[in-house]
This record gives structure tokens, C-alpha cells and sequence, in this order.
């Protein structure tokens, strides 16, 4: 793979422009987390057929493997039937807490990518930074030379070894007091925790393969790119996996940040399915179901499903968090949001070229941000929001992190008063939960 195919926080000339566009780039790349490295394009397996859409989601395999690993510390587990965007064989990351009855899912982000050239930039087409164009880019980063998704065009982004990207990423979710089992205040810390990555591109929610052409030096042939926008399938695998491990979960909070909170929340039915007899809560970390410019090509592209028995889904994807909500009146859904988030501004309403991505339309996301929290959230007793002022992206960092010499960080704080720790706190127990606004 030619040397243009770098990490996805690699930043531009630092002119005006540069750095802006670099702060797209890092923020990006704090949604995934880790530090995609460049790998061969051209050995990416090409094992099923172009434009194949998988199967609707069947019941859970009743005879899968338990996962077996060490209580209380992380080990990376290869699952068959899981796939990276390469078609690399993908997997989870676990940490045994000794108990069988509580759960924490946490899915992984990092952007997201739908068509040639979001997912396999090239002299045939780049991003959407450089309007799609063939043959001229010179922005080096996610939407110009790059994808604007992580780890797609990775050979083997997690390999079985547990190296890889994997232990970067856990660094980065492990600073968090979400994961503190030393924390006696944290409503979490019994739970077994489960690390979903994220290299599929699909908001860990397609079924899908596609196969996109490119081309990096004008004299080279046209190659073939098979991408497999599988995150739907790889959950499906993972949670066999899950059920056998945990039969008797009677408890499952799932986590998303980023993209990962999008996975997370397109999931929710999927793992309620697989534990039926569980109470299962969503938080979603920066990843609010606002109306987007993009829908039909992302539920084309990744064959990408409404949740089950939605009449008008078609309408938008606020549609689809009412549904949610609607069919599962005890699930506690919360969300979080900067209101003028940069990325999810980017991401959902920007036009093409560098000056939406230098001046994404931050309003434009704020108006869809606070009117679906009017219609969507508010009013309803198993949702609230925690929506703080900002063009930042991701609350990670700002909920409780420990520093290398053991002081935490303290929680932000919304204009009411609440802090994000007591909106998380209520979330995770029921317990005097109220929005942050």
C-alpha cells in the first residue's frame, strides 16, 4: 500500500486551513481511539460475492463456545464469523469480573464510510474533502487521500495475538472510572466488561459486502477492494459467543462512544433478543439519531435495518430512536452531546469540499440536536439527555478519568447543575436520574 495510506489523525500543512482540517482529523481520531496503521490493501480476501446482503438476524446459536479468560484482567478473543472491513477474521475484548449476571458492552468508534471514496480513496476517487474528485487531492486525511472510517484498509487490524490495534484502544477506555472496580461508587464495577471493536465502517450495524475499484499510480491496473461492512453479523457472532459465557446475565448496559454509540443503539435489539430475560440499557456517548443527508446511501450501502415492527422509519432516523423506545419501555436510553458537536456536524449535514469540512454547519446539527431531544426524549420516563455547550466530541474524557499519578479528573458539568457522573450514575441504576441541560 502506497505511504498515503497513514493514520487517521495524520495532519496537513499548518496554514489556517491545515490546521483546521487537522482538528477534524484528531477529532476523528479520538472517536476511534486508536492509531490505525497503513497495511496492504491488496491482501485483503475477497471471499464472498460483490453486493451480498445478509441474512435477517436468526436466533442465537444455542451451542456456541463459552469464552474462557482470567478474572479481572483484559484478554483479547478471536470469533469466528466475525470480520473486519479487510475480511481479516475480528473478535472481543474481555474482562471477567467472577460474577455471570452483569454485563458492560462497550462499542467502539470511529467514523464511518459508505461508498468508493469514503472507504477506499484513490486517483479514482478521493472524499468527499476534495468533492469526490479523480486524480487530484491534497488534503492527506480522513475524507481527502484517507477513509473516513477507522481501520478499514487494515489487512488485520486485530489480530489473534491480541496486539495489533487492540492494545492502544484499551489504553485510551481504561483511564475512564467507568471500568474502576476499585471505585466503590461505581454502579458498574461488578460487571464483566466486554470490548467491542469497531473496523467495519457501518456504525457496527451492516450486512453487507461491497466491492470498490481502485487505482493509486496512474500507470498501475485497476484494482478491487472488497469491503465487508459486517458489524451487524460480527455482534450476532459475538453475542453467541456471550450467551454461552453468561446464560444467567440478568443485567446488560451497553456503552458506545462515537460511532460506537450509534452500534450501540442500532444493537439494543439484537442483545435483547440474545438475553431475553436481562434488563438492557443504552448509553450513547456523542451519537444523537438526527435527520442525515446520507441515509439512503448508508442503508444501501450496508444494508443497514430499521428496528423491528417501525411503520414510519423512512421518515428519519429520529423515527428509529422512538421506535426504540417505544418497544422497550424498560430499557433506559440515555444520550450525550455537545451541542455543537464538530464531527457529527461534519459527518451528517456537510456538503462536499474543504470549506464544509472547515466550516461544518454547526448550527444546522444544534436545531436537529435540540428538536429531537423535544421529540424524541423529553417527556418519556425511559430516556433523558445530558447536553452541554461545545463544539467538542466524545465525553470519554470528561466523565472521570485517573490521571498516571492517581488524581481523577472531575465530571463536567451542565448549566442545571448536574454533573455527567450522576446522569451516568442514574442511568446505570434508575436511581433519581435527570437530564443535564
Amino acid at each position: 500500500m502506497p505511504d498515503r495510506w497513514i493514520a487517521l489523525s495524520s495532519t496537513v500543512s499548518m496554514s489556517a486551513r491545515g490546521r483546521t482540517l487537522s482538528t477534524l482529523a484528531a477529532a476523528l481520531a479520538l472517536a476511534g481511539c486508536g492509531d490505525p496503521q497503513a497495511r496492504d490493501i491488496d491482501a485483503a480476501p475477497a471471499d464472498v460475492d460483490a453486493g451480498d446482503d445478509g441474512p435477517a438476524d436468526a436466533a442465537v446459536d444455542a451451542d456456541p463456545a463459552a469464552i474462557v479468560a482470567p478474572v479481572g484482567t483484559w484478554t483479547w478473543i478471536p470469533v469466528d464469523g466475525s470480520t473486519c472491513g479487510s475480511g481479516a477474521r475480528a473478535g472481543v475484548g474481555i474482562n471477567p469480573s467472577g460474577g455471570g449476571d452483569e454485563l458492560v458492552v462497550f462499542f467502539q468508534g470511529g467514523g464511518a464510510c459508505w461508498n468508493q471514496g469514503t472507504c477506499v480513496p484513490s486517483l479514482l476517487s478521493y472524499g468527499p474533502v476534495c468533492y469526490y474528485n479523480p486524480n487530484l487531492c491534497a488534503y492527506d486525511g480522513p475524507g481527502g487521500l484517507q477513509p473516513t472510517a477507522a481501520h478499514v484498509a487494515e489487512a488485520d487490524p486485530f489480530p489473534a495475538s491480541g496486539l495489533g490495534n487492540f492494545p492502544a484502544e484499551l489504553r485510551a477506555i481504561e483511564r475512564s472510572t467507568f471500568f474502576d472496580r476499585a471505585d466503590p461508587a461505581n454502579p458498574l464495577r461488578a460487571a464483566s466488561y466486554v470490548y467491542v471493536p469497531y473496523c467495519t465502517g457501518d456504525l457496527h450495524a451492516g450486512d453487507a459486502e461491497r466491492d470498490y475499484a481502485f487505482k493509486y499510480n496512474p500507470f498501475d491496473p485497476v484494482g478491487s477492494y472488497r469491503m465487508h461492512f459486517t458489524g451487524a453479523r460480527n455482534v450476532r457472532a459475538y453475542l453467541a459467543r456471550l450467551v454461552a459465557t453468561y446464560p444467567a446475565a440478568r443485567k446488560v448496559w451497553i456503552i458506545g462512544v462515537s460511532g460506537g454509540g450509534y452500534g450501540a443503539q442500532l444493537n439494543l435489539e439484537r442483545i435483547q433478543q440474545a438475553f431475553p430475560t436481562a434488563e438492557v440499557h443504552v448509553l450513547a456517548d456523542s451519537a444523537p439519531l438526527v435527520p442525515t443527508n446520507h441515509l439512503t446511501a448508508w442503508t444501501t450501502a450496508w444494508n443497514l435495518a430499521p428496528p423491528a415492527g417501525c411503520t414510519d422509519c423512512d421518515q428519519g432516523l429520529p423515527a428509529w430512536i422512538r421506535r426504540l423506545m417505544t418497544a422497550h419501555p424498560t430499557s433506559r436510553f440515555g444520550l450525550m452531546s455537545y451541542d455543537r458537536d464538530r464531527v457529527i456536524s461534519w459527518f451528517f449535514f456537510a456538503g462536499d469540499g474543504p470549506d464544509q469540512a472547515l466550516s461544518p454547519p454547526l448550527d444546522t446539527f444544534r436545531a436537529a440536536l435540540l428538536a429531537l431531544r423535544t421529540s424524541s426524549y423529553a417527556g418519556r420516563a425511559n430516556a433523558r439527555t445530558f447536553v452541554v455547550p461545545g463544539e467538542a466530541h466524545v465525553f470519554l474524557g470528561d466523565y472521570e478519568n485517573r490521571a498516571a499519578d492517581g488524581t481523577v479528573r472531575p465530571p463536567i458539568t451542565a448549566a442545571n447543575g448536574v454533573d455527567l457522573r450522576e446522569f451516568v450514575v442514574g442511568w446505570a441504576t434508575g436511581a433519581g436520574w435527570a437530564s443535564g441541560e
